[in-house]
């Protein structure tokens, strides 16, 4: 059975790459532009095979994962920076402080021992 924090982080993959692409839908609706689809699409062409890796118990996806979920908090810390509807900003910032605690679930034991990482 997966422990209880790798479901948690390949849900916060699942969710945060659809919840970034909601922001991006809405955001095209109300400006117009399609090409604030192009971030949010290629988060969710990344985070998605991670959340399926993660489920699958593919170990080789442990540490890339963690990496991916930085850069992604990063990148959500740039757009609460960024100039933009104050609504997308607090998603933004949202969504960087839940991929930053998938970086922490994925460092426990539980999940560290279930994919095979350093004990």
């Amino acid at each position: 059975m997966k422990p209880v924090e790798v479901r948690v982080a390949s849900a916060v993959a699942f969710g945060g790459a659809l919840a970034f692409f909601v922001v991006g839908l809405v955001l095209w609706r109300s400006t117009g532009d399609a090409d604030v689809l192009k971030l949010p699409s290629f988060l969710a062409a990344v985070e998605l095979p991670i959340a399926a890796a993660l489920l699958l118990r593919l170990r080789f996806v442990h540490y890339p994962a963690m990496i991916v979920f930085i850069l992604v908090g990063l990148l959500h810390l740039v757009i609460v920076l960024a100039d933009g509807p104050a609504w997308a900003r607090v998603a933004s910032g949202v969504l960087s402080a839940v991929h930053i605690y998938g970086v922490v679930l994925l460092n426990t034991g539980p999940a560290r021992e279930h994919l095979g990482g350093p004990r």
